[in-house]
């Protein structure tokens, strides 16, 4: 009899193969995802999250082993792609990102302003910035703090603890507009 990741796995692969929208909620959050199954790894998933409004809002990367209460489809897809549909809303593109292990992830992700969620180091909290390095234990990173103000020495955590991956969205695009970018990026790397 399969084990309850490998269920969830196999109804993942379903939604990605037919585009449909998922609802879930998170082993170690609060509040529900939405959105598009993009890809799947071994430990890892793609998510294409959308917004309140059904809206796309950014790329997660969230672990197959976290999701709880999976339903695929959500509840109201109808509704919410039906309003996608009126809005003239396409499915997001997908993106090319390496969901191998932890640490193909930040790899394939490089220059992209990252979130980054560990939960159970941190409940409730996550780190935003660039990486700087990674092996195959630990992140380097230099962070943003909420006021938009780069920190002057990197972060460093442990890939193990690390429970999601969010590319940016309008939050950390905000920080970015105003903040800028740190000293050793320039504009087109990020």
């Amino acid at each position: 009899m399969p084990n309850r990741a490998s269920r969830v796995r196999e109804q993942l692969l379903i939604a990605q193969k037919k585009k449909l929208i998922v609802e879930f909620a998170h082993s170690l959050e609060r509040g529900r995802f939405f959105g598009f199954v993009m890809s799947i790894g071994p430990e890892f998933f793609a998510l294409a999250s959308l917004d309140e409004g059904f809206a796309f809002e950014n790329y997660s990367c969230l672990r197959v082993k976290d999701v709880r209460r999976l339903q695929c489809p959500a509840k109201y897809a109808d509704f919410y792609s039906t309003a996608r549909k009126l809005r003239g809303d396409k499915m997001p593109r997908k993106i090319a990102l390496d969901l191998s292990s932890i640490g193909s992830i930040l790899a394939s992700a490089v220059p992209s302003l990252l979130t980054i969620h560990h939960e159970k180091r941190a409940p409730d909290t996550c780190s935003i910035g660039y990486a700087i390095s990674s092996d195959e234990k630990t992140l380097e990173m230099i962070e943003i703090a909420p006021g938009a103000k780069w920190e002057s020495k990197p972060s460093y955590f442990r890939l193990k603890d690390i429970t999601r991956i969010d590319l940016p969205g309008p939050y950390e695009r905000a920080l970015i507009s105003v903040g800028g970018y740190p000293e050793f990026f320039t504009r087109k790397d990020a």
